[in-house]
């Protein structure tokens, strides 16, 4: 169980924190949180010749860290987009940006179709944010 919690941490903190953002990192925690217990708690129970295991420990932090370090990125990535969307005045990713630091993909999306013209289907509103989005990735590849 204390393996399958730090395996459940690392996961959420590597697709969740994309996906999902901080809310991927609060879950990422308390997954670390009850691997990091249980082990101890097992730690704990073991007898006096038995050896001390530290894996849910191990994976706990891991997960944390990844979790955390990937959320940070997004957020400088983030700043870095909108700059960029700002520059190519693209009113829909410059608005997106906004949520991708939050709440990762979902957030962006989700920002980026409060700014929706009231007239567009939604299929076209995703066809011109994914080309708008391409352009200004591009760019951004291309001042690097």
């Amino acid at each position: 169980m204390v393996v399958a919690f730090g395996i459940i941490a690392i996961v959420a903190a590597v697709i969740g924190t994309l996906v999902a953002g901080w809310i991927a990192v609060g879950i990422a925690v308390v997954f670390a949180a009850l691997a990091i217990g249980f082990q101890i708690k097992k730690n704990n129970q073991a007898g006096e010749g038995e050896r001390k295991k530290v894996g849910g420990i191990v994976m706990g932090a891991v997960g944390v860290a990844i979790a955390l370090l990937i959320q940070f990125g997004l957020m400088s990535f983030a700043d870095k987009l909108k700059a960029e969307a700002d520059k190519q005045n693209s009113t829909y990713v410059s608005a997106g940006a906004e949520g991708f630091k939050s709440l990762g993909i979902i957030g962006f999306v989700s920002k980026a179709m409060d700014a929706k013209p009231a007239g567009m289907s939604d299929k076209e509103f995703s066809d011109l944010l994914s080309d708008e989005l391409k352009k200004i990735t591009d760019s951004m590849g291309k001042s690097n």
